[in-house]
């Protein structure tokens, strides 16, 4: 293997590694590991080579797959052969070839290019991001599998740990014994020792294991951090013996990447209380290697890069950084040379005290085995000139900047910066444009994807950079905030020409997938457009969710031209108190709340306040007449944001809802209507084209309608509405079946209506999948999971689609006799290779 390029302290005989993939995640042993650099882990392991003595070699192979080499030799001494093994995260390993054992020699110089320890770890570490680093025998998926599975036993033993020290930190008169900052500051020192001990480090030698005080005392001085002498007090060494006692006796950290016990150490111990009286910010750490990874870093020379993480927090991002960093690096450099580049290109400011800790802890860990070197500033960077003084050098800006907008006081204390937004994330990333950094990721509100508030930013990043990624995130990424956002990656600076193409690229991570993105960075649904910014850049960097769908319709009639929509009554005052179950004088029939709208359903009525001293605005439109209700405010965080129901009672709506009127008779029966704005056309419009929370007017006014209405709803509307009494809504089994199947039917004849091409009703439908419907009633998607043929709801619904199951080709399509086909195929001649 050395000749291949592996340095010899990074073959290992021996090596004792957790198979964290298992149920115990016990410990296993593999005759010979080779790594692509120090120190070794599952990230840096390449190759690796284990004897058969009898047993199945595919079977062994399987249960290596927590060591993280994608490449297995298994040698059989008796037989004198060696096989080579594909190690996959899912499924049985995939045979690569069998040789004669004399042939191993031959084979590492036949295969010198793609066996050698860079091409190896860049495969692992770039091949997910960048196809042109793949090697056909490294499975991308192994590394994100281990990691993921890395995570959640690490945060395991750690909340346990946690759990039992906060218990045992409290006397019995309530009294707490260890302050928060001593316990993060000795956990830390705790996890430390142990990668320390578990990976053999000499240092490990200089502390006796049992004695709590000497462990402490050695890490504080390897990592030069100050004890205090409460630390040393009875209670203490009693509580925090106890914690290194189960941190000893956990899973084995030798084969564990340093980088994850920083994202864990930050994640776990850092509680939502601890934040909050802190002040401290997190991000996910799948979604800071999400940013760095996409920011393409590998392109540049190492040398040339300068990462600076504003409003740093736990410091998630420089973590992530340092790890992307290091995979670039020369894996024959020594730790220290490795250390100090690092420290001297990878750098942050943080205001917080605490937080400034948490962050040098986590870089530490990611940094084993070196000592300490890291610096992150204390600075508030909303002062005047002192963001943009701190931007001078960095080329490339990583940050998660606080959400809110400027208080009186904020705009009066801030005023340079407060000028430039409303938003303090709009001012911190208009400051970072002023620098054109070489890349930047931001986090960022929701809004930014496509509200006004945020245009002038994303006309400056259309401007500045020809590269261009946007990512909505669902709600409860973020653990400790239930707030949705977004992401921006922005790189490969256009130097002021506008005139070169624009990669746009989009991406959703769908909520019924946020906790696998959460622990594996998989899977989002990306879309991709090319466009150039002359004359001038117009802002809009989103390219929508079904955006064929919506240019196929884009000269469809609007309902804008056939309704006047409005919102219902807003009051003076309190709009809660506006409504009564009881009748009051001055009071009228009505709706007050947006989930009393079904899907051709209304709740029943209560009585809404419509004196004129008490209303603001929406008193003088026709109530009494005949119109469709339907929410203005979303009715889920899905897919099915909208329902509508006719109303023929003279019902007033407040601003929670819609009242739409026909601007002409003729123009179709109100249930028709009904049917399309409770379809999956105006569901899907209204979700893409409005923000999270609320429902816009000219988005109803803009909605896509069919030019000619379907005639033969009426009938089946009709049924439906008669399985609900005016009182119960709930329904019996049976009544539920009935229900969905006749609203399925509606549906299928609205979308026949559209008249859509079936890749795009498809695609549709697909939109909804796994959403929750408001209806009263259980409602299942329309077609079964991984339904195979291209055909439309209503053909699916009518049972065309039994001619397509089975092997239909060969009913339609007779094969030819054997001497015919082969006559033809010497006529045709040989097929193209693709």
């Amino acid at each position: 293997m050395a000749k291949v390029g592996y340095r010899a302290d990074a073959i290992v005989t021996d090596y004792v590694f957790s198979d964290i993939l298992s149920a115990g995640a016990d410990s296993r042993s593999v005759a010979l590991a080779a790594f692509s650099h120090t120190p070794p882990s599952y990230r840096s392991a390449a190759i690796a080579a284990e004897e058969t003595r009898g047993r199945d070699a595919a079977a062994i192979v399987g249960e290596y797959r927590s060591l993280g080499a994608p490449l297995l030799f298994m040698i059989d001494d008796d037989a004198l052969v060696v096989t080579a093994w594909q190690v996959r995260a899912e499924g049985a390993p995939s045979l690569i070839f069998r040789k004669h054992l004399a042939d191993l020699p031959a084979l590492f110089a036949a295969h010198r290019n793609e066996w050698a320890p860079l091409a190896i770890h860049r495969a692992k570490s770039i091949g997910q991001f960048d196809r042109s680093y793949q090697l056909d025998f490294v499975d991308i998926g192994l590394l994100p599998a281990i990691e993921g599975e890395i995570q959640v036993k690490l945060g395991r033993l750690l909340e346990v740990t946690l759990a039992e020290t906060l218990r045992a930190r409290r006397s019995p008169t309530g009294e707490t014994i260890v302050d928060d900052r001593s316990m993060f500051r000795i956990t830390f020192r705790l996890l430390a020792a142990k990668v320390l001990n578990d990976r053999g480090h000499e240092l490990a030698s200089q502390w006796r294991p049992d004695d709590i005080d000497s462990v402490l005392d050695a890490i504080s001085r390897y990592y030069r951090l100050p004890r205090f002498p409460q630390e040393r007090a009875p209670e203490h060494r009693a509580i925090f013996g106890a914690a290194w006692d189960r941190l000893r006796a956990g899973i084995n950290f030798r084969n564990i990447s340093a980088d994850d016990l920083a994202f864990v150490y930050e994640n776990t111990l850092v509680t939502p209380e601890t934040r909050h009286y802190f002040g401290t910010h997190s991000t996910p750490r799948q979604l800071a290697e999400y940013i760095v990874g996409h920011l393409e870093l590998w392109r540049h020379e190492p040398a040339q890069l300068r990462i600076y993480e504003p409003f740093a927090g736990a410091a998630l991002f420089l973590v992530a950084a340092l790890r992307q960093l290091r995979d670039l690096l020369p894996p024959d450099w020594p730790d220290a040379t490795r250390h100090q580049f690092f420290v001297d290109r990878i750098g942050g400011d943080e205001i917080d005290a605490f937080a400034r800790e948490v962050a040098t802890l986590s870089l530490i860990l990611a940094d084993y085995p070196n000592a300490n070197g890291w610096n992150i500033g204390e600075i508030d960077l909303l002062a005047d000139q002192a963001l943009s003084d701190r931007l001078s050098a960095p080329n490339v800006v990583l940050c998660n900047p606080p959400f809110s907008a400027f208080s009186p006081e904020e705009q009066t204390r801030y005023s340079e910066l407060a000028a430039r937004s409303v938003t303090k994330s709009g001012a911190i990333l208009s400051a970072v444009l002023d620098r054109c950094p070489m890349a930047l990721g931001f986090i960022l509100p929701r809004a930014f994807i496509d509200e006004r508030q945020f245009r002038d930013q994303r006309k400056r990043v259309e401007a500045l950079y020809r590269e261009i990624e946007l990512v909505s995130l669902p709600e409860g990424t973020f653990r400790t905030s239930g707030v949705e956002a977004s992401v921006l990656v922005a790189r490969s600076p256009r130097d002021g020409d506008l005139g070169r193409p624009t990669l746009l690229t989009s991406t959703v991570v769908p909520a019924r997938y946020r906790e696998q993105f959460l622990r594996l960075g998989t899977p989002v649904i990306s879309r991709a457009s090319t466009r150039t910014a002359k004359p001038q850049p117009s802002g809009d960097l989103w390219i929508r969710e079904l955006d064929a769908l919506w240019h196929y319709l884009a000269d469809y009639p609007k309902l804008g031209s056939i309704f006047a929509v409005h919102r219902g009554i807003e009051w003076q005052g309190n709009q809660r108190q506006a409504a009564s179950a009881e009748s009051k004088p001055g009071y009228s029939r009505g709706v007050h709340n947006a989930d009393a709208v079904h899907p051709f359903r209304l709740d029943p009525p209560v009585w809404l306040d419509t004196r004129a001293e008490r209303l603001r605005r929406a008193a003088d439109l026709s109530w009494d007449r005949s119109k469709l209700i339907a929410n203005a405010v979303r009715l889920s965080r899905g897919s099915w944001r909208i329902a509508a129901a006719v109303d023929t009672e003279g019902l007033v709506c407040s601003q929670q809802l819609f009242g739409c009127w026909l601007k002409s008779e003729g123009s179709g029966a109100l249930q028709t209507w009904a049917a399309v704005l409770n379809g999956p056309v105006a569901n899907a419009f209204v979700v893409i084209h409005s923000p999270a929370n609320r429902i816009r007017v000219s988005t109803m006014q803009s909605l896509p309608v069919p030019a000619i209405l379907p005639t033969n709803t009426a009938p089946l509307i009709e049924e439906y509405s008669s399985l609900f009494s005016p009182v119960n809504f709930h329904l019996g089994p049976d009544m539920e079946q009935k229900a969905s199947a006749l609203l399925n039917h509606i549906d299928a004849l609205v979308l026949k209506a559209y008249d859509l091409p079936p890749r795009l009703e498809r695609e549709l439908l697909e939109f909804f999948r796994g959403a929750r419907r408001p209806t009263l009633h259980p409602w299942r998607h329309w077609l079964p999971d991984d339904f195979g043929p291209a055909l439309s709801l209503s053909e699916y619904l009518s049972g065309d689609y039994g001619k397509m199951a089975g092997n239909w080709v060969l009913d339609v399509f007779t094969p030819l006799p054997p001497e015919e086909a082969a006559l033809l195929r010497d006529y045709l001649g040989p097929a193209e290779q693709p």
